[in-house]
């Protein structure tokens, strides 16, 4: 099997350019051919302006290459080219449904809302009613599109950090029948909410596994001030993803791609000598550890500025050839957009994607 060489793709970058939506899949796949790309992530849906495909699924507008279908356009051009397309969903999040429906929303301890930041709309993974919609928003995605090579279901967490959700009347009273005499929060219900995340990836992915499709997991791997990566219970306690168990289910994932981004971890400590390029070969030994061969492993990285400054064509060429060397299974970019704007990008790209082999 090849090694994965993949970039992200975010529609919202590539309005204005007066380019039609077939006319911007060619430019597009036209460019990622040259660039040695064999793997697409598209951003589906945005949880705040919409879907990027055709859809008249409950509750999702879409924004206008989703009106245009883009994403049928893409798929065309990029198979052409032999490069697979896989649908990036980031949730348990939606807009649309968190205002028409405030049963389904997260809730704090005391019953308010739980929004860490303006752009979040997290719905709770425990309403049977969030369940049922969101299979079907997977369901009616792969089925409008049987030409897509799988799914990503990616950044799934319950909290931004710390013992602030869930507490909506769904997840208290589950947790009082499973375990009466506990508290939360507590050690037991940080074990009880991230199971509840769980089974819904689970159910995604076996969604998606009849679908005939791949399933992509993505998760941050977070570092430590050390520069050694968080445990998957340290991860767990935290925000509600628990790695080991997503691994360890009958319906794991057949990818698991772990985000491994230095320079956010250099501005987050204020270190620039612990993590640098050089810093991600061991990250990803670290995170092949983690996954232990259950899936096949794929390191991210990005050209994103974090406050450490954003990847020069330089940089970029020495952190894709220490993430190969730590032996993954194949590295991915963010963004498209942000490489066509890093000035020669291309010539570094090819270079360090020789590292992964063929």
């Amino acid at each position: 099997m090849r090694h994965v060489r993949a970039v992200r793709f975010d529609a919202g970058y590539y309005y204005g350019r007066g380019l039609s939506a077939r006319q911007l899949a060619v430019e597009l796949a036209d460019s990622w051919a040259e660039q040695g790309v064999n793997l697409v992530y598209y951003y589906a849906y945005n949880r705040v302006y919409g879907a990027r495909y055709r859809t008249s699924y409950d509750g999702n507008i879409m924004e206008d290459y989703g009106r245009q279908d883009l994403l049928r356009h893409v798929l065309r051009e990029a198979h052409h080219r032999d490069i697979k397309i896989i649908a990036w969903v980031q949730g348990v999040q939606h807009k649309q449904m968190w205002e028409k429906y405030p049963e389904w929303r997260e809730k704090n301890s005391d019953g308010t809302d739980y929004k860490p930041d303006p752009d979040s709309f997290l719905l709770c993974v425990r309403n049977p009613e969030v369940v049922q919609w969101w299979l079907g928003l997977l369901d009616d995605l792969l089925t409008g599109y049987p030409e897509l090579d799988g799914i990503d279901l990616a950044e799934f967490q319950l909290d931004l950090w710390g013992d602030n959700a869930c507490h909506c009347e769904h997840c208290r009273r589950q947790f009082a029948q499973a375990h009466p005499a506990a508290v939360a929060p507590s050690k037991a219900w940080r074990e009880f909410r991230a199971h509840g995340l769980t089974q819904l990836l689970s159910a995604s992915s076996r969604l998606a596994h009849g679908h005939g499709k791949e399933v992509h997991v993505t998760t941050v791997a977070t570092a430590r001030r050390d520069g050694r990566l968080m445990s998957s219970a340290q991860v767990r306690d935290a925000i509600g993803f628990d790695l080991e168990a997503v691994l360890s289910s009958p319906d794991r994932p057949d990818v698991l791609q772990a985000e491994l981004i230095w320079q956010q971890w250099a501005a987050l400590y204020g270190d620039p000598v612990t993590f640098t390029p050089e810093w991600t070969e061991g990250a990803v030994r670290e995170a092949r550890e983690m996954v232990r061969g259950r899936a096949r492993l794929i390191a991210h990285i990005e050209v994103t500025d974090f406050g450490a400054g954003a990847l020069d064509g330089p940089q970029l060429g020495r952190t894709i050839a220490s993430a190969a060397q730590g032996g993954p299974a194949g590295i991915d970019i963010y963004d498209a957009h942000l490489l066509a704007e890093t000035e020669a990008a291309t010539p570094y790209l090819r270079t360090a994607w020789l590292g992964l082999g063929q």
